[in-house]
């Protein structure tokens, strides 16, 4: 038996090993680390926002409150755009009214939850190194976020339909 024939003995069954592959077994860069950061803050910040504002002080002058122009899509079609509510319904979720943010907008309960996963899914990543790439395609990202965008467009046409039958 040649040495030749040893090493392809000692190979595991299947595909061979790629060097992205065993790459993608070693621990994230700073880099990696700088990217978990941010994906930690965002939505931390965002949840702990909604958190310290009241739905009683959300209304129509929201974008007034935080010095923001009204929005640009709602002004010119007179119909609310797919991300008008989301800041409500976040409020809501955050203060456990699920109903009230259903009302507000149905995806951003949706995106509440999505952003609440985040959280420590980033801290792990942070804290034990993963890459962030290689972690995003084990998790399939690229599926979820575009699961995410045909929600948000199918949630706001029933919302556009429901405004319309409404008036």
């Amino acid at each position: 038996m040649t040495s030749e024939a040893t090493a392809v003995e000692l190979a595991p069954p299947g595909p061979p090993v790629r060097a992205a592959a065993l790459a993608s077994q070693r621990r994230g860069t700073l880099g990696s680390r700088v990217a978990w950061f941010f994906f930690f803050i965002m939505p931390a910040s965002v949840i702990g926002l909604s958190a310290w504002l009241t739905t009683a002080r959300l209304d129509n002058t929201l974008h007034p409150l935080f010095g923001l122009p009204p929005c640009g899509f709602k002004l010119v079609t007179g119909l609310p755009c797919p991300g008008c509510g989301l800041t409500h319904s976040f409020t809501a979720m955050a203060h456990f009214d699920f109903v009230g943010a259903v009302l507000a907008n149905p995806f951003g309960v949706i995106l509440f939850l999505v952003s609440l996963t985040t959280i420590p899914l980033a801290a792990l990543g942070f804290v034990r190194g993963w890459p962030v790439v290689d972690t995003l395609e084990r998790l399939q990202f690229d599926k979820w976020a575009i699961l995410l965008a045909i929600t948000s467009v199918l949630v706001w046409i029933v919302r556009i339909v429901t405004l319309t039958l409404a008036s």
